[in-house]
């Protein structure tokens, strides 16, 4: 039996300082805060997942690293630092 989902949209900010902004499917009735703060996840699926590297640019492979677009990324729960629904 499927759960339905609600798809919301977030920016997330990563520990090691990536941004990332998507979309997260929460269970219907359920706050986007209390699905992040599920321990028994350890992994976030977040879709059509736009990220970007902001550490500073010290090579051209880092300026192509930068800015990405992933149909699904699946994010460690304990790489992330803030949440915001949007």
């Amino acid at each position: 039996m499927k759960v339905p989902r609600v798809k919301h949209k977030v920016k997330i900010i990563c520990t090691d300082g990536s941004f990332v902004t998507g979309f997260v499917h929460v269970a219907e009735g359920l706050r986007v805060l209390d699905f992040f703060n599920d321990q028994q996840l350890n992994f976030i699926a977040v879709t059509d997942a736009t990220f970007q590297n902001l550490r500073e640019v010290h090579s051209f492979k880092l300026v192509n690293d930068m800015y990405r677009k992933k149909e699904t990324i699946f994010l460690n729960r304990e790489s992330i630092k803030w949440v915001e629904e949007i």
